[in-house]
């Protein structure tokens, strides 16, 4: 986001300061994200009342019905006194909606006996994304396919940025990922994707992608940071 996170619970006394109105103002919403740089793909009614759930470029903001209040932050509910982060689950629906119809784009290096399937955001100057792709054959042998999309941290700006989109232009890609992961990628006389690796770039930060490499499972559920092989299975067999 944009603008600093403050906790949820902080910003909710301020919902007394204000009446509700009968429904939301779209207007006055969307008055209120054009200054932040950001726009509203829905308005829909939020489990708070007088509060509205905007999903926007960036992630989920919770706004009052005439948009003077809003909150930047993950609601919880209380389910038999245990917290459920209802932010996570809707950005994962829509994360898993923003994934489909891109596996053409992607770099897949599958497992013979798949059980899962991760995508994984990677940039090829981060330090763990080269030790988690160093054991692909680890996440492989434990059924785990990998799917890579592109994700060079500091945008067009990344000093990187030319050998990610040299790597999405070639012809064998997993081999050029397999080259630049080990500093064997020839830049300078190979093709390049700019736009691609862009696409790839803003899908990441529309996800709410903040570093790398983050992995994003087949729900839509994003883990940042690497996980080893074994943890990752361990996790992943604890939600099936």
């Amino acid at each position: 986001m944009p603008f600093p996170r403050r906790p949820l619970l902080a910003a909710l006394a301020v919902l007394t300061a204000f009446s509700v109105s009968a429904e939301p103002d779209t207007r006055a919403i969307e008055a209120t994200l054009n200054p932040l740089g950001l726009t509203a793909a829905s308005v829909t009614p939020s489990p708070l009342k007088g509060m509205n759930e905007v999903v926007t470029e960036r992630g989920i903001i919770y706004m009052s019905d005439d948009g003077q209040y809003f909150v930047a932050g993950h609601l919880y509910q209380s389910v038999n006194g245990e917290p459920v982060n209802l932010t996570e689950q809707k950005m994962a629906s829509i994360n898993k909606d923003k994934l489909k119809g891109m596996e053409g784009e992607m770099i897949v290096y599958p497992a013979k006996e798949e059980k899962y399937v991760v995508t994984v955001f990677t940039d090829t100057s981060c330090g763990y994304c080269r030790k988690l792709h160093s054991e692909m054959q680890a996440y492989n042998d434990a059924g785990i396919t990998i799917r890579y999309l592109a994700f060079p941290r500091g945008g067009e700006r990344s000093q990187n940025f030319g050998e990610m989109s040299a790597i999405w232009a070639s012809k064998d890609r997993a081999q050029a990922m397999d080259d630049a992961k080990k500093g064997k990628l020839n830049v300078e006389q190979s093709p390049h994707n700019d736009s691609l690796v862009m696409k790839h770039y803003q899908l990441g930060v529309a996800m709410g992608v903040t570093g790398t490499p983050a992995l994003v499972l087949e729900d839509g559920t994003m883990l940042p940071g690497y996980q080893p092989a074994s943890r990752l299975l361990q996790f992943l067999n604890s939600r099936s």
